[in-house]
């Protein structure tokens, strides 16, 4: 029998009570979800857990004066996805991010735009 592994989801967000619906509703969906307060954890986080994708706050702190998601990206070539403003989000994707949400986002909105990119590389929770 053939037991498919859980996807991993890595959300990077300072605020805890910001992503908690999207956490709730994400680990609901049936993945495991791995949380980081901050770049360097998140960074930490890529290394030591192999996530399957990565959602993450445009407001996180530069990680070594370089912007946290071009550090991230320089990391891993993960599907990611910005949550933040408008205007946050639009800058985010002209720097390579797959995909963004407007602040707060619905944890369903979560949801489905994790399995739309996972969906795309053929990977399923």
């Amino acid at each position: 029998m053939c037991v498919m592994k859980k996807a991993v989801v890595l959300v990077v967000e300072k605020d805890r009570a910001s992503s908690l619906e999207a956490v709730e509703a994400l680990r609901e969906a049936g993945y495991e979800v791995i949380e980081a307060a901050d770049t360097a954890a998140g960074l930490k986080m890529i290394y030591e857990t192999r996530p399957d994708i990565i959602v993450a706050s445009t407001d996180l702190s530069t990680a070594n004066g370089e912007d946290a998601f071009l550090r991230l990206r320089q990391a891993s070539y993960l599907p990611m996805i910005a949550i933040g403003s408008r205007e946050e989000v639009v800058e985010m994707l002209e720097m390579g991010v797959d995909a963004g949400i407007i602040s707060p986002p619905s944890g369903r909105e979560v949801v489905a735009r994790v399995q739309s990119l996972l969906g795309r590389q053929g990977k399923t929770d």
